[in-house]
């Protein structure tokens, strides 16, 4: 295993220092838990409403994008950016629902 050496006492006959007194801890009271967040209400109403929603979803993204195509040429109807957006919100709400359980530690 390993060897332990001893050093000598230190010449002179002097006694240990006594150890400083350690300061008096004061006890820090929990925070207490005021219930469930708005972020985790919202996480699980969108989770309950997941299978509805997911399909109500599609079909608007899908009507957006055959809607961006058919007026892809029409000035100032900004097909396009309203198909990205609607999309966009889509895949936000695929991963807050994924990946956005308020119950796991960070």
């Amino acid at each position: 295993m390993a060897d332990i050496i001893q050093f000598p006492v230190a010449a002179g006959g002097k006694d240990k220092a006594q150890p400083l007194p350690e300061p008096e801890r004061q006890s820090v009271p929990p925070i207490p838990e005021k219930g469930p967040s708005i972020r985790q209400i919202v996480w699980v109403l969108t989770v309950l409403c997941w299978p509805l929603l997911r399909f109500v979803m599609v079909c608007d993204v899908l009507f957006q994008l055959l809607r961006a195509l058919v007026l892809w040429d029409t000035p100032g109807t900004h097909a396009g950016w309203t198909f990205t957006l609607h999309y966009a919100v889509f895949c936000y709400l695929t991963w807050f629902v994924a990946y956005g359980n308020p119950d796991q530690s960070r």
